[in-house]
């Protein structure tokens, strides 16, 4: 929701604003408070009829850099360990946790070899595009 900052000079007022069809709901109350955003090209691999909602969510969350990883439990936390959990050895980050870990890599490789893709480059910012 965009930011409001109450002015202290001006009287409070109700406002019911009606949806197309004419009939005041929660929704077009929600519905006058949303900003429009242009559709994100990756709106129909998230959210589709069949989805699983908490798969979707978590998908959402990855790619939008939202997930709990280490590098941003850093931001909130100074002390906290920011490498990898399986090798110990790299910053633990949405990019290593999905491509450039030993792990997952190997399973992206075993994936794209079974559905006999090729493996040329495995990157996050290429995923997500």
């Amino acid at each position: 929701m965009p930011s409001y900052n109450p002015k202290s000079n001006v009287d409070d007022s109700v406002r019911k604003l009606p949806s197309s069809n004419g009939i005041y709901s929660a929704s077009s109350a929600l519905a006058s408070l949303r900003t429009s955003q242009p559709i994100v090209p990756w709106f129909k691999l998230v959210w589709f009829p069949q989805n699983i909602p908490r798969m979707s969510i978590i998908l959402w969350f990855s790619i939008r850099g939202m997930l709990s990883t280490r590098d941003r439990i850093r931001k909130y936390d100074p002390r906290a360990v920011t490498t990898c959990v399986l090798y110990n050895s790299h910053l633990e980050s949405h990019a290593h946790l999905f491509f450039q870990c030993l792990f997952s890599r190997a399973i992206w490789t075993q994936l794209l070899n079974i559905g006999r893709s090729p493996c040329n480059s495995l990157c996050w910012n290429t995923f997500i595009d």
